[in-house]
């Protein structure tokens, strides 16, 4: 017995909205999912803004002090060329700060958030995504190399030529219980008068004065690549 054409169209009907509300549902869901995704791309992007504008304070402390100490180190190398007597408490004050540094410190808790949980995909938007990628791997990851090249020419001049040119015990009570340097008082002799280790010291000296110049140069375009960055994520997302 033939079927009924109303009975066909019934099912014909009811199997359209069945579709249409499937349909619907994954096209709510699917809504819903690219929300929440655009609002935690925005989350990272602000607290990314947020992280530079940090790395951006610390360079400024880095850079003053950077250049701070390249004067007292060129003050070192000119009294110890001058070779009077006079000078060694000014020689000594200048020498007791080449273990001194305040470093840059990456901020990198949502770069590193990103990474790590693969949500750099959330960053839709290729320049800014283009952009952060380059601040890490390469304007920043400069700074912090130049950092650790510095710390091992510290390191070494410490460990391997300040006892061989001052008294361990005035360069001990030159500085005080909370670490501040000052001053020795009088005039205290040198713990040689051996001009080739001094020479050897001031060629040590001189390499360090050079890469906190270096470094201070890369500091500074760091400075203006982190604002254009923060800049452009802010105009992007609509920052405040």
């Amino acid at each position: 017995m033939p079927a009924c054409p109303q009975t066909g169209t019934h099912y014909f009907w009811e199997f359209l909205m069945l579709f249409l509300a499937v349909f619907c549902g994954f096209l709510a869901e699917y809504k819903l999912e690219h929300t929440i995704e655009h609002q935690r791309e925005k989350k990272y992007i602000n607290t990314l803004a947020k992280d530079v504008e940090l790395d951006i304070a610390s360079l400024h402390e880095t850079s003053v002090i950077k250049r701070k100490y390249v004067n007292y180190f060129d003050s070192l190398v000119y009294l110890l060329k001058q070779n009077n007597n006079s000078s060694l408490k000014d020689i000594y004050f200048y020498a007791r700060h080449l273990g001194r540094i305040t470093e840059f410190k990456y901020h990198d808790r949502t770069i590193q958030q990103l990474k790590n949980s693969g949500s750099l995909r959330l960053i839709r938007n290729k320049d800014a995504a283009d952009s952060i990628t380059i601040y890490d791997s390469q304007d920043i990851k400069l700074i912090l190399n130049q950092q650790e090249i510095e710390r091992q020419m510290r390191s070494d001049i410490l460990s391997n030529q300040i006892g061989k040119i001052f008294n361990s015990y005035i360069w001990n009570d030159m500085v005080d219980s909370k670490g501040v340097i000052s001053r020795t008082s009088g005039n205290p002799e040198l713990a040689t008068s051996n001009q080739e280790l001094i020479n050897d010291f001031v060629v040590h000296v001189a390499h360090l004065k050079t890469a906190y110049r270096l470094t201070e140069g890369n500091i500074g375009a760091a400075i203006i690549k982190a604002d254009n960055l923060i800049y452009f994520l802010k105009k992007e997302y609509h920052l405040k």
